[in-house]
């Protein structure tokens, strides 16, 4: 058999001892999704069954599973939305390129 294994299906699974097969499921996993409480209320209240609750400040990240969708859906929790990176601004062009070429010898070829 190969390493390389494309599903998840039992019949792929047959034959692996129990750790390798929980380490191939949770990488296998979808990744989660992080949630911010609607109120401070549900941040001392709710809880996911499987990550737990809030942290004081800040948002979770829970499981793309029934139960965080269906707290997306009646508003208790909404999704953070990942903060872009600032991109660094590229050098000028053109005219750089113009002074060190003009630097160089014009009858080199």
């Amino acid at each position: 058999m190969t390493d390389e294994r494309k599903g998840l299906s039992k019949a792929s699974m047959r034959g692996l001892r129990s750790k390798e097969r929980m380490e191939r499921m949770r990488a296998a996993a979808p990744p989660g999704i992080r949630v911010v409480p609607a109120s401070d209320a549900i941040r001392k209240l709710m809880k996911h069954p499987a990550r737990g609750g809030f942290p004081a400040e800040g948002g979770v990240e829970w499981p793309n599973d029934r139960f965080t969708k269906r707290r997306i859906a009646d508003g208790s929790v909404t999704v953070e939305q990942p903060q872009p990176e600032p991109q660094p601004e590229p050098p000028p062009r053109g005219h750089r390129q113009r002074e060190q070429h003009s630097q160089e010898p014009k009858d080199a070829a």
